[in-house]
Order: C-alpha cells, then sequence, then structure tokens
C-alpha cells in the first residue's frame, strides 16, 4: 500500500488526514514541521500533502529543496485561496494544490488521482516481471535490487524480446531493428549476443530467452 507524508502545523487537521487516509488502507506518516531538509528522507514516500505555512521552513522552501530527489507527487494543502497562491503554489513544483477547509471527499480524491498519475508514469518508465525489472530510463536490468551486467546491445535484445513478448523474432528480425542493412556486423553476432544473455541471467537462475529452432527467438519470462 502507498506511502503518505502529511506535513501540517494544525493538530487537528493533521489528525484528521491521517485519520481519513488510514482507513482508506495508506500508511501514514504525519510531521508538524521539518527542522532540517533532508531530501533522501523524503523519498521513501509515494505522496506528499505539504501545508505552505510551517514553522522554520515553509512549503516552498521544501519543495525546493526537493526537487531533482524525491520524484513522487507533491500535493501542497493551504488557507491561502487566492488565484495567485495557487499559480504560485502550482508553478513552485506541486502536483496539485488543496485549499483550507476542505471537505474529506474531495481530499481523497485528489490523492487518488495523483497516486494513480504517479502509477501509469512508472509503468512508462519501468515494466516489472516478477522480481525482475526492466528500467526504461538507466536502460538497465535488475533482478530484484541487483543490477544484471548486460551490454547496451544484449540490453536492447532483451527489451525488444520482453516489449513484444509471445512474438518470435529470427535473427534476421533482431539484426535489423539493431543495425543498418549495411552494417558490417554478421548474423552470427545475435546468436553470440543471446548466449551471453542467457550466460548472465543463468546466474539468477533465470532462462530469458527460449529458442524456437528453425524460427528464431522469444522471451520466456512472464
Amino acid at each position: 500500500m502507498s506511502k503518505i507524508l502529511i506535513v501540517d502545523d494544525d493538530k487537528n487537521i493533521l489528525e484528521l488526514m491521517k485519520e481519513v487516509l488510514s482507513k482508506e488502507g495508506y500508511i501514514v506518516e504525519t510531521k508538524r514541521c521539518i527542522v532540517n531538509i533532508e531530501p533522501l528522507e523524503f523519498s521513501k514516500f509515494d505522496l506528499i500533502i505539504l501545508d505552505i505555512m510551517l514553522p522554520f521552513h515553509d512549503g516552498y522552501e521544501i519543495i525546493e529543496q526537493l526537487e531533482g530527489v524525491v520524484e513522487c507527487p507533491i500535493i501542497f494543502v493551504s488557507a491561502k485561496t487566492g488565484e495567485e497562491d495557487k499559480v504560485k503554489g502550482l508553478m513552485s513544483g506541486a502536483d496539485d494544490y488543496i485549499t483550507k477547509p476542505f471537505g474529506i471527499k474531495e481530499l481523497l480524491a485528489r490523492v487518488n488521482v495523483c497516486l494513480r498519475k504517479k502509477e501509469k508514469s512508472l509503468e512508462k518508465r519501468r515494466l516489472v516481471i516478477d522480481s525482475l525489472i526492466f528500467d526504461f530510463e538507466s536502460n538497465e536490468i535488475y533482478m530484484e535490487k541487483e543490477r544484471i551486467p548486460l551490454t547496451k546491445t544484449e540490453y536492447k535484445i532483451c527489451k525488444i524480446l520482453v516489449q513484444n513478448k509471445g512474438k518470435v523474432f529470427s535473427k534476421e528480425d533482431l539484426y535489423e531493428a539493431l543495425y543498418d542493412w549495411d552494417s558490417d556486423t554478421q548474423f552470427r553476432t545475435i546468436t553470440e549476443y543471446v548466449y551471453s544473455i542467457r550466460k548472465k541471467f543463468k546466474e539468477f537462475q533465470l532462462e530469458p530467452i527460449k529458442t524456437m529452432w528453425g524460427i528464431g527467438y522469444r522471451w520466456n519470462i512472464n
């Protein structure tokens, strides 16, 4: 279940939001202020609900420090209801802006929308198959948290096959997807790459590529 951090110096609002979100099954942590901004401490959450007017550091300072480190959505909650305040909040990097007082249904709806957008974004950036993770941004494959040491071309072959699960690719198909036809690379190199991929995955007790004799290769992990 998603982990949510709520930061608000109003004890009553803090307790209300925690109660409402906890009943929905979310894991909720609360803080009434942030004395020292440690971005990595925020990175463990799936969503942050952040008041703007806080002691020590306001919401704008906090969100500025989190930029580039924390990828989860951030919702500003504020008693500032003016249009300029909302625009400033959104332009500072917040994904949404809720004005106080707010209704429980509105809070839940906005939280659900932000988390749904986050999930869709992750789906585009990575693919999870059992304990295997394809990271399409870093072009790497992980077995749980351990990176499988593939070369650039080996990764490309795995990506082509996994994104077309069930489809059989001949050596010619893979060659065409990887190289220009006037390349000096030989068809037999594809066989060598597949052999190397299998060898590296074997260390993790995995057989990623199945040979369809006389036809080609297809992805073998579901």
